[in-house]
């Protein structure tokens, strides 16, 4: 078995399948190395404006979400105090321009807000997209 193939190596690796095998081949070294957190490569998510992909990062905020987009803007959405939520039940939230957003929460974690009035749709998603190492370092996807 080669060990250059690592993601094929450190898969079962991690689940203790190959380890007493890597034990037995001698293959010491490989097997005393803890496996490194599964981090994300970029720190970008796959989100979605309009339907078209525009990676960003949010983050949670008491009442409300912060998105920065990769392309260098950012907005801030706060809970609309009175309101609280529309006739079908999702969050209500204000941009810092004043727009109304719908926000709608899936139960993967994947948020959408919904600009009611003019239409636009942002799409964040809970998780982190699932890449291929790069050269030299360990993904970060499990399954």
């Amino acid at each position: 078995m080669s060990i250059r193939c690592r993601r094929e190596v450190l898969k079962p690796l991690a689940s203790g399948v190959l380890l007493p095998l890597l034990l037995a081949v001698g293959a010491p070294a490989l097997a005393e190395r803890p496996v490194p957190p599964q981090i994300p490569r970029d720190g970008w998510k796959d989100c979605e404006y309009n339907d078209k992909p525009l990676a960003c990062v949010d983050e949670q905020l008491p009442g409300g979400l912060k998105i920065r987009w990769k392309d260098g803007q950012s907005m801030t959405y706060r809970a609309v105090s009175g309101k609280g939520k529309d006739a079908s039940g999702s969050d209500l939230l204000r941009d810092r321009l004043g727009g109304l957003w719908r926000r709608e929460l899936f139960v993967q974690g994947n948020i959408t807000l919904t600009n009611d009035a003019n239409g636009n749709r942002i799409f964040v998603p809970l998780r982190f997209p699932c890449k291929p190492p790069l050269k030299g370092e360990v993904g970060y996807c499990r399954y």
